[in-house]
């Protein structure tokens, strides 16, 4: 415990030092800032680890991407400020009695060349964009669509093998945003990528192009410590992407507690095992390493309000999810856990001798830091070591911090399949199948619930947390609302929700 608060101080001191030398070497080419903002030019900033060139049609999207293909490449529906599903390309749409088919009508719409879209290109970009995104992991799920079909000019009809309850959510996706030869629909155009995209207003010119209105958005991305510092400075006015890696940079850069929002949005936060070593292999041990961990303490270190813990797969507030007991093992109190892990440990090591120092790949930052601290103190008290690694060295656990694309408990479940994990519950899998390929509701959460006790059985996730996201947004902003989901569309900022 001492240890890692003077670890966590040396952290501190450091990146101060690090952000105060950035902000006063850009403060010599600053001429003056305001602690104003303009709703007419909004500048956002996107933090990533690794920054690198726009490309909306990567898979899977980089952040800054995956933003700018929602602002100027519409799907069938998108998200609302609020994070709820909203029309996009569809101005309405129906679902069967049998939840077999989903029919969309088409607003008029143009490309962002001019060009009116029509329906059949509209089924037939979309049953592209399902078959190449099927390729990663939700795949599971798209598997379900049958097709895409156009119905009429105005009409696409989306055909399902079973009902599919949460395909809305999945279709309002970055993702699902269509191009039609690298052009997009809006509802924002950029003549350069990131460079001042504008709204596109209900109304085209004499040549038939959209017409634009006068308000700016401008992106860009770069790592923490220099998005941070140009916020600091006056040369942004939000920045978005915040993780828990990249938190203590917000104390380091003094930036005011009513500036940063939170988002509590649901998804995977935990260690999921990756190499069954001799150690790992055995269930008792990993139970016994889930069981050391202690929650509250290591998200205290953080002294995030908003930060919870969990020891469940799928949320346990999640609406759709059944009663699904906790795990065994979370069951005790945080002294009795870590006394059954201890004991657990030294008979494992009177068996088979000492182990391996256990390796846990974590993400670049200052907050990684933190929690490598508190887990490698956590786990010495019960007898394992452990050493912190990067994601591309060989590791035994690796920490998922991910957050959840759809509202069903068989996205959780999806995650951690053996089509993607290396250490899985294959019965699981065929759950999960069975649950999506029924058409009985209740069949269904049945199916789900089974799936998720066997998965949770297996202990090859260490649940910890709920995803962190944050944002810093300078005082006066309209537009950005914190939502579940943690997405803030760039056509809403700079405007009044009401």
């Amino acid at each position: 415990m001492v240890d890692c608060a003077r670890g966590h101080t040396a952290y501190g001191d450091i990146m101060i030092r690090a952000l105060s030398s950035l902000l006063l070497l850009c403060s010599a080419m600053l001429v003056g800032c305001s602690e104003g903002v303009d709703n007419e030019r909004v500048r956002i900033d996107v933090i990533e680890d690794r920054p690198r060139p726009f490309n909306v049609s990567a898979s899977p999207l980089p952040l800054a991407s995956a933003y700018l293909r929602a602002a100027t490449a519409q799907g069938l529906v998108t998200f609302d400020e609020k994070g709820r599903v909203a029309p996009g390309l569809a101005n309405r749409w129906i679902v069967t009695d049998d939840g077999l088919s989903y029919i969309f009508r088409l607003n008029k719409t143009r490309w962002n060349d001019g060009r009116e879209l029509t329906a059949q290109e509209v089924a037939g970009l979309l049953n592209a964009r399902i078959r190449a995104i099927g390729k990663g992991q939700l795949g599971p799920e798209l598997g379900i669509i049958d097709r895409v079909v156009a119905m009429t000019g105005k009409v696409v009809e989306i055909r399902l093998k079973a009902p599919m309850p949460y395909l809305l959510e999945l279709l309002a996706l970055p993702e699902f945003g269509l191009l039609n030869k690298g052009v997009g629909s809006g509802p924002m155009q950029a003549k350069k990528f990131g460079r001042a995209m504008q709204l596109r207003r209900n109304e085209v010119d004499a040549e038939g192009a959209a017409v634009l209105g006068g308000a700016t958005v401008t992106l860009r991305r770069g790592e923490a410590s220099l998005v941070l510092a140009r916020y600091v400075l006056g040369q942004s006015d939000i920045v978005e992407g915040g993780r828990f890696e990249s938190f203590p940079l917000l104390e380091a850069a003094k930036i005011r507690a009513d500036q940063i929002r939170f988002d509590a949005v649901p998804g995977l936060f935990g260690l999921q095992v990756v190499q069954s070593s001799s150690f790992l292999a055995e269930k008792a041990n990993r139970e016994a390493v889930a069981m050391a961990i202690d929650r509250p303490k290591l998200l205290t270190a953080f002294d995030i309000v908003a930060w919870r813990e969990t020891v469940t797969l799928v949320p346990e507030s999640l609406p759709n999810r059944t009663s699904v007991a906790r795990p065994e093992w979370a069951k005790p109190a945080m002294d009795a856990r870590r006394a059954i892990a201890a004991a657990t440990v030294a008979n494992w090591k009177r068996a088979n001798g000492d182990i391996r120092r256990l390796r846990v790949a974590l993400p670049r930052g200052y907050g990684s830091r933190i929690f490598f601290a508190r887990l490698r103190a956590d786990l010495a008290s019960i007898g394992v070591d452990v050493e912190r690694v990067t994601i591309d060295r060989p590791h035994d656990l690796r920490l998922i911090d991910r957050t959840a694309e759809q509202s069903s408990p068989a996205w959780y479940l999806d995650q951690l399949s053996c089509k993607f994990a290396s250490i899985c519950n294959a019965r699981t899998d065929e759950l999960v199948a069975q649950a999506r390929s029924t058409s009985d509701s209740v069949m269904r959460a049945q199916l789900l619930e089974q799936a998720e006790a066997e998965l949770q059985s297996t202990v090859s996730f260490i649940p910890i947390a709920n995803p962190l996201r944050w944002s810093v947004i300078r005082p006066g902003l309209l537009g950005h609302v914190a939502n579940g989901r943690g997405w803030h569309l760039l056509q809403y900022l700079g405007r009044d929700p009401t």
